[in-house]
């Protein structure tokens, strides 16, 4: 007989984790803890693009740097021999020849493509003393148009200008497309001074100013004028 006061309760029983478990991976978002292969490969092909951009970018960057330092190097070698050469032209020496005929000639002549002149020795020369200079320009197929000067100690009997053939040689600038030398003074007294494209050795005067043009071919066309002022107006009667 059943007692009406009794009250009958169910036994309770502790939840299995592994069911809640289950349920939670139902959901779309569920995921494990690390990445996928996918993810990693995708990571790997972006920091392989990555490294090498930047790589191609430093190469760029020291090329670019190289080309800068060579193309001062250059410039300022070039500066250097400019200004060697235009010394020696200031400082020519006067001389003002007569030959057995009594005919006079400057120790000067020039053109559009050369300048032939009087001026000391150069600085490497221990000995001193005065050297005949001829300056021109000369087209080489390897190098291109270059400026040569060629010297030699003048000859005390000489009576014109005339480079021996045992003269040095130096190649002072290269890969020009092209050198050309202009004159401005007066050839011959009482007339105006003017420019000219050459300069003959029978003028009676020496010119005032000489113009070297030089004219630079490749990716960037440049023309470079340099102005050379003659510092000795007066001449030396030699013989």
């Amino acid at each position: 007989m059943l007692n009406p006061d009794r009250t009958i309760t169910a036994p309770l029983h502790a939840p299995n984790p592994l069911a809640f478990e289950a349920i939670k991976c139902v959901s779309p978002h569920c995921r494990e803890d690390g990445f996928t292969l996918l993810e990693v490969m995708v990571a790997m092909v972006l920091l392989a693009v990555i490294m090498t951009t930047s790589v191609s970018m430093l190469f760029l960057n020291i090329k670019g740097w190289e080309g800068l330092t060579e193309s001062s190097d250059r410039i300022l070698e070039n500066h250097l021999i400019l200004a060697r050469v235009t010394t020696l032209v200031q400082h020519l020496t006067p001389l003002v020849w007569r030959n057995q005929r009594r005919q006079r000639g400057l120790a000067f002549s020039g053109n559009a493509q050369q300048l032939h002149f009087i001026s000391p020795a150069p600085q490497q020369h221990a000995a001193g003393g005065l050297f005949e200079y001829l300056l021109t320009q000369e087209n080489d197929p390897e190098q291109g148009m270059s400026l040569v000067l060629y010297y030699a100690p003048l000859h005390p009997d000489s009576e014109a200008l005339s480079l021996p053939e045992s003269g040095s040689r130096r190649v002072m600038i290269t890969g020009l497309d092209e050198v050309q030398f202009s004159f401005y003074g007066r050839k011959r007294d009482r007339t105006k001074p003017e420019w000219t494209d050459s300069w003959e050795s029978a003028s009676h005067l020496y010119p005032m100013l000489i113009r070297m043009t030089q004219r630079h071919s490749g990716e960037q066309a440049l023309i470079q004028d340099r102005f050379i002022r003659i510092r000795h107006q007066s001449t030396l009667m030699v013989r």
